[in-house]
Order: structure tokens, then sequence, then C-alpha cells
């Protein structure tokens, strides 16, 4: 409770701050319990400023702040798109390192980096070389220049881990091919005399998924692609060689890993890829005690449950992220009540479901990434659902993903390249903007704008974002509790939860509507407003037992002290 009493007298000091707040009586007063528009800000009396938000997100900072741990608030960059700064039009880690205060300022304490090393591709998912950084995107000095700006900001990285396959120029797969090529006719291949032959998976029949060997009879397993030859994890070599790179980039300072395509390790088979995942752990965790792995399993509920008996710690919730998961289907059912009321209670059966899995494990929201479109067009482009959606997304349990340029409503979609088109820093798009990937296709235009036009704008997404940010961080009990469903509020187009962290507890409640409701909570009276967000602008305020939330609008309450 003394946690809970200094977050009170500090909201009082904010909203002091700040200026007056109705109470709905015509008379001012600095009385807490109304907030409105920003979170934890008051009803304003003239359109508000980034001044205004950044008094109030300075103040929030003021409550605290999460654990240091693995519940994180993580961007994923693809550095190829995200800043250049050498001017070639392609992005590099000195131009990451050139935009760490900007998302320091957003909130971001974690960053997840698509593929890093060499690679023949633009993506970089066929990686060429475990051991080195692309010289499209800098030096191993870059890197480890850009892990310690990092650390001073106690911003944590996480790399992509491709293990699923290499590169079809990888000297593993090279040595493997050029000993096929050379072996004499008739003669039985040995792993005895090429290790790395029992890399990869080889046969004489070819068949679905196979690419022939140039210059044999032997065929090559390559789900993806050609160019991706698939590993043979099975294989006790190819464990001690991955178990060697994940050890290189720990010591390198990396905070872990994400592994890519998990549920393809062995395609169709959830048991054995169960085991591939439990081995990856429990390996990493003899490397690094506290290190984090987030896997990417693109299933539904029920099969990413069986995934975390592997005692993986998170998976990418897709049960709830991309166009069809639970947080765009509820977006475009808002209004109707049989649509919203299923959030709150999807959200305690996947806390619950989880749990009972692997009791340890952290949930790994997000909305869109590199594979899917993006959150702007899930949304047909209304502001207001793409903002509710980023809270939606943030004020779930474990660490949230945020895809970069989700916080300014970029959109992209179709082939993949036009799902990591460039950050769109400035309305000139120069000084960092790179060049579009190939066969990219951009929009004619960014409907909400760049960033530069963001920034300034008090209602902006990114505004809303780093607001929403600001929340969760300031409030861990948001991202380190057990959801449950606020059975008596959620009702109607109200979407109500409780989260129960340690002795902490908070109840979330969303306007899932186009109209503005009034929430009676006389059952609640020793439960007060601390914090609001406002997609449109309306003001959020409690008044004795009502609490008044416009189309969209978010509010937090906590136990009174």
């Amino acid at each position: 409770m003394k946690r809970v009493t200094r977050i009170l007298c500090l909201l009082l000091a904010m909203l002091l701050l700040v200026g007056c707040v109705s109470t709905g009586d015509n008379t001012e007063t600095t009385a807490p319990e109304t907030t409105s528009g920003a979170a934890l800000d008051t009803q304003p009396t003239e359109p508000k400023t980034a001044a205004l938000t950044e008094a109030a997100i300075a103040e929030i900072s003021k409550l605290g702040e999460s654990p240091d741990d693995n519940y994180r608030t993580w961007y994923e960059i693809f550095v190829y798109s995200f800043c250049d700064s050498d001017g070639d039009g392609i992005g590099d880690l000195q131009g990451v390192i050139s935009k760490l205060d900007y998302l320091e300022n957003l909130g971001i304490n974690g960053i997840w980096f698509m593929p890093i090393h060499p690679s023949q591709s633009y993506h970089k998912y066929d990686v060429a070389d475990y051991y080195a950084i692309d010289p499209q995107y800098g030096t191993m000095e870059d890197f480890e220049a850009l892990i310690a700006e990092c650390n001073a900001r106690d911003i944590h990285v996480i790399t992509d881990l491709v293990v699923n396959h290499t590169g079809n120029d990888n000297p593993w797969f090279l040595s493997a091919v050029e000993y096929l090529q050379n072996l004499p006719e008739g003669a039985e291949p040995s792993v005895d005399e090429c290790e790395f032959f029992g890399y990869y998976y080889f046969n004489r029949e070819g068949g679905s998924g196979y690419h022939q060997v140039p210059g044999t009879d032997w065929y090559y397993e390559g789900m993806f692609s050609p160019h991706m030859p698939d590993l043979n994890l099975g294989n006790e070599a190819v464990r001690a060689a991955i178990r060697d790179v994940m050890q290189f980039w720990i010591d390198k300072g990396v905070a872990g890993f994400r592994l890519d395509a998990a549920k393809e390790f062995y395609s169709g088979k959830v048991s054995a890829n169960v085991e591939v995942l439990n081995w990856i752990q429990t390996t990493a965790q003899s490397l690094k005690e506290d290190v984090y792995l987030v896997a990417e399993v693109w299933e539904n509920f029920r099969t990413i449950k069986e995934y975390y008996t592997s005692g993986i710690t998170s998976i990418f919730d897709f049960a709830f992220g991309n166009s069809e998961g639970k947080i765009i289907s509820v977006l475009r059912g808002a209004g109707n009540p049989n649509q919203v009321s299923g959030f709150a209670t999807a959200l305690e059966q996947a806390d619950t479901g989880y749990s009972e899995s692997n009791p340890n494990y952290i949930d790994a929201p997000f909305l869109s990434n590199h594979d899917v479109g993006r959150i702007a067009g899930f949304c047909n482009y209304d502001e207001n659902k793409i903002k509710l959606a980023g809270a939606m997304n943030l004020f779930m349990s474990g660490s949230a993903f945020i895809y970069y340029g989700e916080e300014i409503g970029m959109s992209g979609s179709g082939n993949d390249p036009s799902k990591r088109a460039p950050f769109v820093w400035n309305e000139a798009r120069n000084n960092g903007v790179t060049n579009p990937p190939p066969e990219c296709t951009l929009p004619e235009e960014y409907r909400f704008g760049s960033l530069e036009t963001q920034e300034n704008d008090d209602s902006s997404i990114y505004n809303y974002y780093r607001q929403a940010i600001a929340i969760r961080q300031a409030l861990p009990v948001i991202s380190h509790g057990a959801s449950k469903c606020e059975v008596e509020l959620n009702k109607d187009c109200i979407s109500a939860f409780r989260k129960i962290w340690n002795d902490q507890q908070c109840i979330v409640l969303m306007n899932i509507n186009a109209e503005a409701a009034q929430v009676d909570l006389s059952a609640y009276a020793d439960w007060t407003l601390v914090a609001s967000l406002s997609a449109d602008g309306g003001a959020i305020a409690m008044n004795d037992t009502t609490l008044e939330l416009p189309p969209f609008g978010v509010a937090v309450l906590l136990p009174k002290a």
C-alpha cells in the first residue's frame, strides 16, 4: 500500500502541474479523480500542445519503473530500412545508434534486430556467417558500440537466431556440397569424412521441398527456398555449433534471441519442435541465466499452449496479433457487445492456459511484424482504432512488441519488401530515410504523416504511443500481472480486466465503441482513476460513482490508499 500511496501523491502533484480538472459541477478543483485526453492528464480548456505531453510524461516517469527483468517494451528493427547514416540508401548500425535517444524517448527498453549477419539477400534470413556483421550494416566494432550505447540507456538487445536453415553460401553447406561433388562414383558419403554432410538433409530421391546439388545426383531439403537449406537439428554437431553461436553473441552483450520459424524445425511435428525448443532454452540458460528467448510459432492458442511445454520463455502471441488475431477481430466488431466482451475473457484464458504449460512463461503480444501487413491497414486507417489497438497490445501482460513505424501509423502490405518499407523520419524523406528495399511498393502517401509532423502534435499516434508506454512502465502490474476478466464491468461495449501481481492490482477499462460511454463504479468505491488514454481527445472523468469514457477511451483504476 505504500507504493500505491506514493503513486497517488505523485499523480496529484502532476495534475497540479498541468492544470485544473473538472468534477462535473462547473467548479474548479485540483482533485485527482479526473483525467482526460492523455495519460495521467487533465481536461483541456484549449487544444493541447506537445509541451503538455512532455510535462505529463515527465511526471509519469517519477512514479517508478518496471523491474529490471525480461518484461520489457520491445521494438523490432529491420536495420536495412530503419536509418541510413552514410547516405548509401541502406540502413546501418550507426544509423540505429543515432536514433537510440528517439527510442528511449518513446519509452522503448528492448530492441529485437532482424538478422544482421552477412547474407546474399536484402532480408538476411539466409545466413552466410553467424559470427559476422553484414558489411551493408557496418562492422563488429559498430555492433559493439551499439551494445555499449544501449547498455547506457538500459535497452536490452536480442538478435534473430536463424537455425531452421542457413544460406546456401554458408561455409557449412558449401563444404557439404563440395564433398558430394567430389565423392567417387559408387561411394557412400560419411559424416566421418565430412561432418558437414550431417548438418543438412540430403537424399537421392528428391521430393517436395528438395533441390538438386549441382553436378550430382543428390538433393537437399530447403522448404522455404533453394537459397535456404534446412539444418538437421537432431545432429549433435549442429547443436554444438548453435551453442557456440549463442555463446559468441552473449559474450558480445546480447540479452537473448528471437527464434525464427520454430514450428518449421520439423514441419508438422509439434513434439519434435518442442524438444528442440527445450534444448535451446536449456542450453541458452546455461550460458546466461537470465537469457531472454522468444520463439516464432505462427499458430493458434491451443498449439501455442502446447509449445509452451518446452519451457521456452516467450512465444509470439499470434492468437492476439496479426490481421486475424483477437485484438483486430474485436476492433472490427467495435460497438458489438458480444465481440467486445470476448477480449477480457480471452486474456484470462490465454494467461491461464499458457501458465499451465509453463508457469514461468512471459507472453509476447504484438500487432504486426515484418511478415504481415501493418496495423494501420488492419484498422482500415481509422486513427482511433489504430491508437486503441496500440493500447490493447501494450496493456497485455508480458513483453509487448512494437514493429518499427507502428508508432506513427505507417502502412504497408502486399509482398514482403512492401511490409518492410523505410521509416518515415521526415516529410522530405532525407536525413536518414533509407531507399526502399528491392521490389518494395511504397504508398502514395502515409496518411498520418512522418515522425517530424507527429512529434509536436499532442493528438498524434506517436504521442499516444508514448503515453501508453509511459503508463505501462510506471505501473508494472500492467505488464507483470495475471489477467482476470472483471465480470461486473465487462459488459455492453466496455472491455474490463483486472491485473494481479504480488500485492498490486489494477483494473483496465476500454470503451471499444465509436460512441461515448458511462460506467457505473458504485461497487468500486475503494478504487480511483489514475491513468487514461483518449483516442479522440475527449475527456475521461470519474464523477462520484460514474466513469465517463469517450469513444475508444481507456482508463486505469488503482485501489485507494
